[in-house]
């Protein structure tokens, strides 16, 4: 039986299809056979992010209506053997998307549902950024799965700038995890490169961490402040507050 989690984010750009397709990336590369199911029925976001957006040969359209099994609508990664992605352009009907992740979550070990209906999981990870208005987002949306019935089993903290964090201008991800009352899953570095389809090594560390901790394994998060201090970190800091 697969291990299903939704990738759950209370705002725009706060970074659920990146966290899901970072994790499916991580999770992949060590073995583990996953599935991303992309929400995005009009632009399919997470295809576009990990550069199959075209590939589909089925989608949950095709499904709905009758056309294909869930299996079918399935993507392969060309570059990560295990990772699948199931889009859901041109139908945004939960009770099918519920439908297929169920019929296709035999095949895997891990379901990742960027969208669609968190039922289909049971439990949710929650992608915030660091900063007052999302945070206060978040725990609303925490709130609400809570209340409908959704298990929070992680956070994770996008988009955290380590000279903001060195400065204490930020809080601490761990304790944006415990104000959201959800273990944190992981902290991922602010990283522009990321919408360019560019995946740094340091970042990939970050998911990894994620992927191990998913899996029950001891992973230490590193430290996000490097390259922050000393001289060189003094005037990156500098910089930065002045974009």
């Amino acid at each position: 039986m697969a291990k299903k989690f939704y990738i759950a984010a209370a705002k725009g750009g706060a970074g659920a299809t990146t966290a899901a397709i970072g994790l499916g990336y991580a999770l992949s590369d060590a073995g583990e056979r996953t599935l991303v199911f992309d929400g995005d029925h009009e632009s399919g976001c997470a295809l576009n992010v990990c550069g199959c957006l075209g590939m589909q040969t089925f989608t949950l359209a095709d499904y709905k209506n009758g056309y294909c099994r869930a299996k079918q609508t399935l993507v392969a990664h060309p570059k990560h053997k295990n990772l699948y992605i199931m889009p859901s352009l041109g139908c945004d009907d939960p009770s099918a998307a519920r439908e297929a992740v169920l019929e296709a979550e035999g095949l895997f070990d891990f379901v990742l549902c960027d969208g669609g209906p968190p039922d289909a999981c049971g439990q949710a990870i929650v992608v915030t950024e660091p900063y007052p208005p999302a945070l206060t987002a978040a725990g609303a949306l925490a709130g609400r799965l809570r209340d409908a019935g959704i298990k929070i089993c992680g956070t994770m903290v996008n988009k955290v700038n380590g000279g903001l964090l060195l400065g204490g201008k930020i809080s601490r991800p761990e304790e944006i995890a415990s104000a959201l009352n959800a273990p944190l899953i992981a902290a991922l570095p602010e990283d522009l490169a990321l919408t360019l389809g560019e995946w740094r090594p340091f970042c990939m560390k970050c998911f990894k961490v994620a992927a191990a901790r998913l899996c029950g394994k001891k992973a230490r998060q590193p430290r996000l402040e490097e390259g922050y201090t000393g001289a060189g970190g003094y005037f990156r800091r500098r910089m930065r507050s002045r974009i």
